[in-house]
């Protein structure tokens, strides 16, 4: 995890494939696999990745971006195997890069908030974690319950981490109130109640 605050956080990141796989029927799903990087190297990379050999998964993705090198899931799952190599530079230039291709995407600008969180660059960490906010809300407000959740939980743990734990807390709130379930977001909320006095 890479969250600081009351030695809990992190942002739930894992291995992911392509968005719309899931949802899309047998015919488009083809049809995404054309426009994408192939299904088989995108799931050789996640399952490279899912088993810590993270060289491996940047390898492969790396290989889907030669296919299509507007490859978005390629290089957020590239940025996501840099951060835990604690490759921060290249990490940042994968995240920028998927953003650069999605700018309407939330998961890149969280990337960015934990490489800068990680970094402790608090200020570009509460940017791109704002922005990744907005884009969620948006998604919560058409349809994506809860979508903003992590985001503004992800606000919060950049917030304290900077020492701003008033500020931490309404962040935990709302992600509490967008998502009563979300157990990391009551946690934090308690541990920045304990943190007020």
């Amino acid at each position: 995890a890479l969250g600081r605050c009351a030695g809990g956080g992190g942002y739930g990141a894992s291995y992911i494939r392509g968005a719309g796989v899931t949802i899309l029927g047998a015919a488009l799903y083809a049809l995404w696999r054309r426009q994408n990087a192939p299904a088989d190297v995108i799931e050789e990379g996640v399952a490279a990745g899912n088993a810590g050999r993270h060289d491996e998964a940047i390898e492969k993705f790396n290989a889907g971006t030669v296919i299509n090198p507007n490859c978005y899931d390629c290089y957020d799952n590239i940025g996501f195997a840099h951060m835990q190599k604690k490759e921060y530079d290249k990490a940042e230039e994968a995240y920028k890069k998927a953003a650069d291709i999605k700018p309407d995407d939330a998961a890149a600008w969280n990337g960015l908030a934990t490489v800068y969180n990680a970094q402790r660059k608090f200020d570009e960490a509460s940017k791109a974690s704002a922005k990744a906010t907005e884009l969620s809300t948006n998604l919560s407000a058409t349809g994506g319950a809860g979508a903003g959740a992590d985001a503004m939980y992800n606000q919060g743990v950049i917030l304290c981490n900077a020492g701003k734990v008033a500020e931490a807390k309404k962040q935990f709130e709302a992600a509490v109130q967008a998502n009563p379930a979300h157990a990391e977001a009551h946690y934090q909320l308690g541990m920045a109640l304990v943190n007020e006095g």
